[in-house]
């Protein structure tokens, strides 16, 4: 069964976003360990849609998600520019180390800490599918 929710791109969308990930986390048998990196890697999605994509301004971001053997998928769809997080390089951060600035580690720690992510654009809607693998 395939569950769903679209929010508006505001920052207050963190606490129905966290709550959505959290049911489909606890209904697909995954561990605490695992729900949190998926809410970490959706919070980072999310955010980044929010900031960069939409530029602040509000528009729909759908989250479905579901069971599929023996994962656990979330896919997050916005109608925002195209933006393919897997091609974002954070080797030029980590290289700079302790330069002061803020971010730029958030779609790496998103990417790294399920067990796979995909990203492709159809019909003007990016869509990024995050899997977590069942214990």
């Amino acid at each position: 069964m395939v569950q769903r929710l679209t929010v508006r791109a505001t920052t207050a969308a963190g606490s129905e976003v966290a709550g959505f990930v959290q049911a489909l986390s606890e209904q697909g048998g995954l561990t605490e360990r695992q729900s949190y990196r998926l809410r970490l890697a959706v919070d980072e999605i999310v955010t980044n849609i929010v900031l960069h994509g939409y530029r602040g301004q509000p528009g729909p971001v759908q989250l479905e998600g579901g069971t599929d053997g023996d994962q656990v998928w979330l896919r997050i769809v916005d109608e925002a520019p195209a933006f393919d997080p897997t091609t974002h390089d954070p080797r030029p951060r980590l290289a700079a180390q302790a330069d002061g600035r803020e971010g730029g580690f958030g779609l790496f720690l998103a990417m790294s800490g399920v067990d796979d992510f995909s990203y492709d654009r159809t019909d003007g809607h990016n869509r990024n599918t995050l899997v977590m693998r069942r214990s």
